[in-house]
Order: C-alpha cells, then structure tokens, then sequence
C-alpha cells in the first residue's frame, strides 16, 4: 500500500502517529493517509475529507466557501489538535510551489536533524537518538 501524504485539508500526513506506526508496523489500524485507498480513524469518516471529494477538488483552498466553511473553521480552532492551525499557510504555500516541492520540505522539516528520523507534530525530542526536534508548537 502506498502511503499519501497530503491532506485535503493541507495537513502534511507524513508527521501523524498512526502514519508513523503504520510505516513501523506497529499500529493497530494502519492508515496510509486521508487521499489513500486505506485511510483510518478520523481519515476514514472525516468530514473535510467527505466535502472535498464529493466537490472534486484536491485542497479545501480551491472552495469558494473556505473562509466561511464551518467545518473547516472548527478543524482549525480545535484545542485537541493545535497543529491543525498550520493548514491554511501550508495550502498557500502548496499554491505557490506546488505539492511536490510542500511534500519535499515536509519530509525535511519532520525529520531529525542529527539521525534523519521522522518524528510525529507532537515530539520535541527525536523517537530514535533524543536529538531536540521541532514540534507543532515552531510553525505556529
């Protein structure tokens, strides 16, 4: 199966835990990504993921109704989940430069920069050699 990293959303897959896991073998419920064929947990039912393709669209920034869509909003503002908030700039910047270019700096930007390890938004400290790692919190 074939991982896909890009959200509708503008969320990079590639830092979520269960993507991890899934590439470590370890998680339970496997999920490749919300664009791929074998999504899990909140990727498989989420709502976004639902609008998005049912309008046909690859980003939620190509709708008319993003500045007003609620549940997108909600996404956003969700204390749960504060990396949410790094969507719209990375949509803008996916505009910009294009996907392919996004995914390229993604993957730099959430690996270690001492042993090359990915790690997840949430770690500040490298899952492999302990190296200090950028979490969520520095691009917010």
């Amino acid at each position: 199966m074939k991982f896909v990293l890009d959200g509708y959303c503008g969320l990079y897959c590639g830092a979520c835990p269960v993507r991890l896991g899934t590439q470590a073998g370890t998680e339970p419920n496997p999920c490749y990504g919300c664009k791929s064929e074998q999504p899990a947990g909140h990727c498989a039912t989420c709502g976004i993921k639902a609008c998005a393709r049912r309008k046909g669209y690859a980003f939620c920034d190509e709708c008319a109704e993003l500045k007003t869509c609620e549940q997108l909003q909600q996404f956003l503002v969700d204390p749960q989940w504060p990396y949410h908030q790094g969507v719209l700039k990375n949509m803008e910047v996916i505009r910009r430069e294009g996907v392919a270019q996004w995914l390229e700096a993604q993957q730099a930007r959430w690996r270690c920069t001492h042993c090359g390890t990915p790690h997840s938004w949430w770690d500040e400290g490298c899952p492999r050699c302990g190296q200090a790692v950028a979490s969520y919190k520095a691009d917010l």
